[in-house]
């Protein structure tokens, strides 16, 4: 199963040791990200260092872990889902329409903990409780 993930959720396993990092980490899904995220990550670098209480070298080491088990998507292949989802989550959060997006070019979920993107139905939307219980049914 693919999902697209949105920076919350990798911003998430960047601050601890969890279940949302040993999802990423266990390339049990195919994980998709706009191109652009690693670039948010990297703009929030020291809220990062001081929450997870990292070093610089940690942070760069955890960072490249996540780039290895995530698919890059370029622009260009969600470029005309972006009107509509820019229509879609106008009234919501914006900033989101390129998870939303990637969501639509793919044809697949979103993983999310931003509650939000429940106000959008073009794509159904995963949180981590649901991904880890629908883990737990596949056992």
């Amino acid at each position: 199963m693919k999902f697209v993930v949105d920076t919350n959720i990798i911003f998430s396993a960047m601050i601890r040791e969890s279940i949302t990092r040993r999802i990423i980490l266990s390339d049990v899904f195919e994980l998709y990200v706009p191109e652009y995220l690693f670039s948010e990550i990297e703009m929030n670098k020291n809220l990062i260092l001081n929450k997870a209480k990292i070093s610089d070298r940690d942070f760069t080491l955890l960072l490249t872990l996540f780039q290895k088990h995530v698919k890059i998507v370029k622009k260009e292949v969600y470029q005309d889902k972006i009107p509509l989802a820019e229509e879609t989550m106008e009234e919501i959060d914006i900033t989101d329409s390129p998870f939303l997006a990637l969501a639509l070019a793919l044809n697949c979920p979103l993983w999310s903990n931003d509650g939000h993107f429940k106000k959008q139905n073009l794509v159904k939307t995963y949180t981590t409780k649901k991904i880890v219980e629908f883990l737990e049914k596949q056992n």
